[in-house]
């Protein structure tokens, strides 16, 4: 190990190389000793990382470390230490040191570290945990189906303290398995065997988020910004949970997503948002502010919108009222400007496949933010992919409904469904339920090519338009009839959506569009 000499001289990044985890923890805590400035923080941080010192110790003696998907996120460790080493010794010098070493820039580097520190107390317990259970499945599916007395005490010495007096019930629970009959519900021991093995899953996620730079707020943290979880708060729920709204404590407003427990699809939509939305940066694109993984609670942070959603302001007739036209075209090309950026902008490619009123939020000036990026999928521009079927029932594009076969156009489909619904007023299911009682020619295209021509009958009530603003909503209605095609290859990709939406109001004639 290397030693240092002269604590209070800050340190740097090259100076450290070799240095190994044991060593920077014994150089922290020593370091922290002397500090002249910030020793509050300084103190706690060594604290924390003494901590983590001890877990690190247990978590070698485990084989999980052997396996490349949980190795993965401890391996930058040392450089988190090295960092949190060259913060704290820069608290001991003279303002001169410090604006030398650090610029000024000391605060925010101190809470960089401190997130950081953070994230590894919360990785380090999960990964001892997913352990254990792997352990356990192991050792289940390794015995025999009538069980054996050897099998049974080397289960039993997985952690005897703990099932010493469930000994006997486990080794009858494994002999009542038949594998000649089909396989009954499962029992509570081996659903909350199933439980632990999605451990593994939640500290490769964890990882995922540290690797795109995503801060992590704690449960206590998320509990103070939303008032202890608050049903005043509660913005609405989903498949996936409930949304609260928060405030931190430097006075931003943030929407907090927390997953259900019974969310089937929870754990890999929570992944999915984290894979993708940190890496997307645009205007018309919700930005994630952070995650929390905290025993069964899953959390994320997003930006606040204080109109909710295009969802809540449609099927309310107070707001609606008050959406004229302008505001509805707003509303119409934010959404199009947003795909363009997921199809073809952004670094990945993304096809968000679940595009809908309610995944639409709205800021103050009601510029548009899409959101939940939890079935979105990764799908370079003119790809053909054939995936499992996702999506929601009325804005699903009939075409991957049925064959599978999702591509870009599927998200078409979906904003030319969206853009029909800004102009009707009404939901898709409002057509379908007119259907049935044969008063409405079926779905909401269907009743949009019957009523092109007699605006009367199409356009929401409420909307008051002028002669002008007539033609742009007729414009903006044939956009939508292409993009509903029933044949994918003849609806337009999103940027000619924008070129064609570009014209609309701007006197110049729509540019005509031809089925390729």
């Amino acid at each position: 190990m290397m030693l240092c000499n002269g604590v209070s001289q800050v340190a740097s990044i090259a100076q450290l190389a070799g240095v190994d985890a044991y060593g920077l923890i014994t150089m922290i805590v020593e370091a922290a000793r002397t500090v002249r400035r910030n020793q509050e923080t300084c103190q706690l941080l060594a604290r924390r990382v003494k901590m983590i010192g001890d877990l690190l110790q247990q978590l070698e003696s485990t084989q999980l470390m052997q396996h490349t998907e949980t190795r993965n996120p401890v391996e930058q460790l040392e450089e988190t230490l090295q960092r949190t080493y060259v913060v704290i010794t820069s608290c001991q010098g003279s303002s001169y040191l410090r604006s030398c070493f650090i610029g000024g820039k000391q605060a925010d580097q101190l809470h960089q570290v401190q997130n950081e520190i953070a994230f590894y107390l919360q990785l380090f317990p999960l990964v001892g945990f997913v352990d254990t259970s792997r352990t356990w499945s192991r050792l289940l599916h390794r015995a025999h189906p009538l069980g054996t007395e050897g099998t049974m005490d080397e289960l039993h010495a997985v952690h005897p303290s703990e099932h010493h007096n469930n000994r006997t019930e486990a080794f009858k629970a494994i002999h009542l398995e038949d594998p000649g009959t089909p396989p009954c519900a499962k029992s509570d021991e081996e659903q909350k065997t199933s439980q632990a093995m999605n451990m593994e899953e939640i500290v490769n996620l964890i990882g995922v988020a540290k690797g795109a730079e995503l801060p992590y707020f704690s449960f206590s943290q998320i509990l103070a910004a939303t008032d202890n979880l608050s049903l005043r708060n509660l913005l609405g729920n989903g498949v996936f949970g409930c949304t609260y709204k928060g405030k931190l404590p430097d006075g931003l407003d943030i929407a907090v997503k927390r997953l259900s427990t019974s969310s089937h699809q929870g754990l890999s939509e929570f992944r999915a948002e984290i894979e993708v939305i940190p890496n997307l940066r645009h205007k018309n694109i919700i930005s994630l502010l952070g995650f929390c993984v905290q025993g069964k609670e899953k959390i994320l942070v997003y930006e606040y919108m204080s109109n909710n959603s295009l969802a809540a302001v449609i099927s309310d007739e107070s707001k609606r009222k008050l959406l004229n036209w302008s505001k509805r075209l707003q509303i119409i090309k934010g959404i199009a400007d947003g795909l363009v950026y997921l199809h073809l902008h952004s670094q990945m490619g993304i096809v968000h496949r679940d595009l809908k009123p309610s995944n639409v939020l709205l800021d103050t000036e009601l510029n548009v933010k899409i959101s939940d990026f939890g079935l979105a999928k990764k799908l370079a521009p003119d790809a053909i992919a054939e995936d499992i079927v996702c999506g929601t029932y009325g804005y699903a594009d009939p075409e991957y409904a049925t064959t599978g076969m999702l591509s870009q156009k599927a998200d078409v489909y979906s904003f030319g469904i969206v853009v029909l619904e800004i102009i009707c007023g009404n939901n898709p299911w409002f057509y379908m339920v007119k259907a049935k009682k044969g008063s409405s020619p079926g779905s909401l295209p269907d009743h949009a090519r019957k009523y092109r021509k007699r605006p009367r009958k199409l356009v929401d009530p409420l909307l008051s338009a002028s002669k002008s603003e007539r033609a742009q909503i007729a414009e903006c209605v044939k956009v939508a009839l292409l993009c509903v095609h029933c044949r994918p290859e003849c609806r337009p990709g999103m940027s000619e959506v924008v070129v064609m939406l570009c014209s609309v109001g701007s006197g110049r004639s729509s540019p005509a569009y031809c089925c390729h």
